[in-house]
């Protein structure tokens, strides 16, 4: 630039004198201007800037990608299907009415947690002083018995009646005796402890007040009395439940299975019971019992599993699903982030050698525990990419 300044100051200096008269100097003299002011110091090859990278390029894919082979892992089979709750027979309870009478107080209500003895209602009954009244004859008949064949004892041994009339005496004796065990047996079918019988023997109790109490420990989940109330006694072969009292601890479901499926249920199965409401919560439980026929309606037969109920959350006529554990077997299962899917099919990426990979059609069964049980099209031999793979998708056909 300094020798293009110099020359343009010489020039100056020439003609300047000729006021810069003719064209072709004027046009010379803009040409060297510009042609020194468009000189610059040129840019190094090294400092020149280097494309960015593609932001899928294929060193950073092999760098995510992760292989894998197909593994065989235990699957339980699980025979599906539905169910209802109902209480536990077994530990169930029906109070009825011990006597004919009116009820003159309930003590007990619905959701009662009660013991063996518990007060459940005053029952007003006339029958019970008919009972009370026995026992006190027939103690009082027993006595006089015993008596008369100690009197007739004596009297045989000095020869002083025959021995007839002392096996009439001891006969007498034995019915007395028997009729006290069954006035005594009806006082305790009516509820009437033993601590009372001497008072009842005396006549001192004759009261007609019957106390009705729970004959075991349990829920009172049905009530079917109230104060007033006239109840009958060995009216009908189906008396009236008063209360229905149940333990909740542990309740019965009746699942419904098919009849192809009923070969594959067997006593001490494992159950696992889900409600609609809660399908996180499962309830485990046995089978207990399979029935010996089929339900002409529905072609079911009802299999049934005692079920612990936790937070008495079961309740009886509940619709619950059931799945029955019928077995293990083993499956080929991948990951599931191994698997893809483009265009109505399902596939997967198999490493065949550097920086190749091969589409595999599968076909699939369930889902188990974050794998997928693989039915068809890839063997244990196959290493398939299990993470990054929907990376290479669309560069694999």
């Amino acid at each position: 630039m300094t020798g293009s300044l110099t020359r343009l100051r010489l020039m100056g200096a020439a003609h300047w004198r000729t006021r810069m008269r003719s064209p072709f100097v004027v046009f010379l003299l803009i040409t060297v201007i510009c042609g020194a002011c468009g000189e610059g110091p040129s840019k190094s090859p090294a400092t020149s800037e280097k494309p960015a990278p593609e932001p899928h390029s294929s060193a950073a894919v092999v760098d995510t990608l992760k292989i894998t082979t197909p593994e065989y892992r235990t699957r339980m089979q699980v025979l599906e299907t539905t169910g209802k709750v109902q209480f536990n027979e077994e530990q169930l309870v029906r109070v009825n009415a011990p006597v004919t009478g009116r009820v003159s107080e309930v003590l007990a209500r619905p959701g009662d947690v009660v013991e063996p003895g518990h007060r459940l209602l005053l029952l007003d009954s006339p029958d019970l002083g008919s009972a009370k009244s026995d026992y006190a004859k027939a103690v009082a008949d027993l006595e006089r018995s015993e008596k008369a064949i100690a009197l007739a004892r004596e009297l045989f041994q000095v020869k002083a009646i025959a021995q007839k009339e002392l096996r009439e005496a001891e006969n007498d004796y034995r019915k007395a005796h028997a009729e006290r065990q069954r006035a005594a047996s009806r006082l305790r079918t009516l509820g009437v402890p033993e601590a009372q019988f001497k008072e009842i023997a005396s006549r001192a109790d004759a009261s007609t007040i019957i106390v009705v109490t729970a004959p075991r420990s349990g829920v009172i989940v049905e009530r079917n009395v109230s104060p007033g109330q006239v109840v009958a006694y060995g009216q009908s072969d189906t008396p009236p439940t008063l209360f229905l009292i149940a333990d909740l601890t542990t309740m019965w479901v009746l699942a419904d299975v098919y009849e192809p499926d009923v070969p594959k249920v067997h006593l001490g199965q494992t159950v696992a019971v889900t409600l609609p409401c809660c399908p996180g919560e499962r309830y485990e439980g046995l089978v207990t019992y399979i029935s010996d026929s089929v339900d002409p309606q529905t072609r079911t037969v009802k299999v049934r599993a005692a079920v612990p109920n936790r937070g008495r959350v079961l309740k009886a006529e509940m619709f619950v699903k059931v799945a029955i554990v019928t077995g293990s077997a083993k499956m080929l299962a991948l990951p599931q982030s191994a698997i893809q899917r483009e265009d109505n099919e399902t596939f997967v990426l198999i490493a065949k050698g550097k920086d190749e990979y091969e589409r595999r059609l599968v076909k699939l069964g369930a889902d188990v525990d974050g794998f997928v049980h693989v039915l068809d099209g890839v063997t244990p031999q196959d290493r398939v990419v299990s993470t990054g793979s929907i990376l290479l998708k669309k560069t694999t056909k």
